[in-house]
């Protein structure tokens, strides 16, 4: 009896803290995505005044608009998130490099506020 109740509350536990990682995930995922669109959308906006080597960066920005709306919503066993997160990831770092900014002024967010407490691992 001892186990199984041990046990049963062990997973109830493990579910809430495996829930509320999600979450917090998605929300840091979901975050860094919608800075993705923003900065495209305004660089979208000043390059259309622009006429030299304008093509080649509007083309590299619209890619990474598309690739950021086609970022799945949910959670899909069979879809790899992280490859095509990574790849989003892959894809601003060579945007930026077209655009001749700087990283430092084009940061998705900035590095993780270790202040906030996390939520307790419990196993």
């Amino acid at each position: 009896m001892g186990f199984t109740r041990g046990f049963s509350l062990g997973e109830e536990v493990g579910w809430r803290d495996g829930y509320q990682l999600g979450l917090q995930r998605g929300a840091q995922i979901a975050t860094e995505l919608g800075f993705y669109q923003g900065f495209v959308h305004a660089w979208i906006t000043v390059l259309e005044r622009e006429e030299i080597a304008k093509q080649r960066k509007m083309v590299a920005l619209k890619a990474l608009l598309e690739m950021t709306k086609n970022f799945p919503k949910v959670n899909i066993a069979d879809d790899d998130m992280f490859e095509k997160l990574h790849k989003i990831r892959a894809k601003f770092k060579q945007v930026v490099s077209i655009l001749n900014i700087g990283t430092q002024d084009a940061e998705p967010h900035p590095e993780e506020d270790h202040s906030s407490p996390r939520p307790e691992m419990s196993f």
